[in-house]
């Protein structure tokens, strides 16, 4: 079901790139940017035994078990956001790899909403994500569904009119309160004012 969404969202997603260019009233650029994240997870554990590592400590020094369990990982994502108007754009994102438990597997699909201040050197931007997350804590577990808000800012250094290397780092509001931080290259349709 997971890929399914994930590969219906990408062809949603893509066909904006072969309209955007027919808009004469507005330049409507899209934007395509691929890249790795390294990501720490603070998702449900699992029902059952409690996992290796999932004890916290409370202020008396006794340890009691905790329904969350840390987790990182390195995950590829791709974005396609559109400008809408201004530096104001929105899209998608789909992101997933593996984490650092054995068997373990991170999936997510987001949309963003945000702003992009462009210079002739690259960019700095500022993102809203809202989305669902997904944990598999091992091979033939059920994935663990959590929904995330997560703020982003972006850095872009423009190698050409229409490409970009770039950083990016977000931290969770709700669901998920981990951290993210990767690099990426980005594509646009077209040279951007």
């Amino acid at each position: 079901m997971t890929i399914r969404l994930g590969v219906a969202l990408i062809a949603v997603l893509a066909t904006g790139c072969l309209w955007e260019r027919s808009a004469v009233t507005d330049k409507r650029l899209a934007r395509l940017q691929m890249g790795a994240n390294a990501r720490s997870v603070n998702m449900p554990a699992p029902e059952g035994p409690q996992p290796i590592g999932s004890l916290a400590r409370t202020a008396g020094g006794s340890e009691e078990p905790s329904n969350t369990e840390k987790m990182n990982g390195v995950t590829g994502n791709m974005q396609f956001t559109m400008r809408q108007f201004g530096g104001v754009y929105a899209g998608g994102e789909i992101e997933a790899g593996p984490m650092e438990r054995h068997g373990s597997y991170f999936g997510a699909a987001y949309g963003v909403f945000g702003y992009e201040a462009r210079s002739l050197g690259g960019s700095v931007s500022v993102e809203m994500i809202a989305g669902r997350q997904w944990l598999r804590y091992e091979g033939g577990a059920d994935d663990i569904p959590v929904n995330v808000v997560e703020p982003r800012a972006r850095a872009q250094y423009a190698l050409g009119e229409q490409v970009s290397i770039g950083a990016v780092i977000g931290a969770g509001l709700t669901g998920d309160p981990g951290w993210m931080g990767g690099i990426y290259i980005g594509v646009y349709s077209e040279p951007g004012k």
